[in-house]
């Protein structure tokens, strides 16, 4: 069993415990250098564990995959609440549970990795990602870009502009804690 992941081109930001991702594309080749893996996870309801979903079936047997699996849980999570979610737990056991245990209005804490193989556990949780703009002076809070798509759009993450020729030695302005979206 595997969970699933996504592949975008950037480079992983970290200070003390702030972790950032600087992007350079949300769409990368096979090929690029800079490739960065993250992974979304649900949030429980009461104890606010993070479950990585491998997928999910559904009150009828069938198997949800893929990226796709976070838009049917949106849509279709009150109406199916004996669905259950095989994933990992954040330690990296294998686990399931049923649809009406998780926070289904959570924003999905997000975790990056530096390989695709890396184990659930080895991620480091994001605060924001980082989009270069040449028209700000210093890092501007923004909303999320109208183009970015689930699971990415709803993220517990912030989102920021920072200036082209910004180091990145300080990452103060990440403290800003994101929307956990309910």
């Amino acid at each position: 069993m595997k969970s699933v992941i996504k592949r975008v081109a950037g480079r992983i930001v970290t200070v003390e415990n702030l972790t950032a991702l600087l992007v350079r594309t949300l769409q990368p080749d096979l090929e690029a250098l800079d490739l960065v893996y993250l992974r979304f996870a649900f949030v429980t309801r009461g104890p606010g564990d993070h479950i990585f979903p491998a997928f999910v079936l559904d009150d009828w047997g069938r198997e949800i995959r893929g990226m796709g699996l976070y838009a049917w849980v949106r849509e279709n999570g009150d109406r199916f609440p004996r669905g259950e979610i095989f994933g990992f737990e954040q330690d990296g056991r294998e686990t399931q549970c049923f649809l009406r245990e998780l926070e289904l209005y959570a924003r999905l804490p997000t975790y990056v990795y530096e390989s695709g193989k890396q184990a659930v556990q080895a991620g480091h949780q994001l605060n924001a990602v980082l989009l270069h703009n040449e028209h700000v002076k210093t890092p501007e809070r923004i909303a999320k870009p109208h183009d970015v798509k689930l699971p990415l759009s709803a993220a517990l993450i912030n989102w920021w502009h920072i200036p082209v020729d910004d180091g990145l030695q300080n990452l103060d302005f990440l403290q800003v804690q994101p929307d956990p979206g309910y």
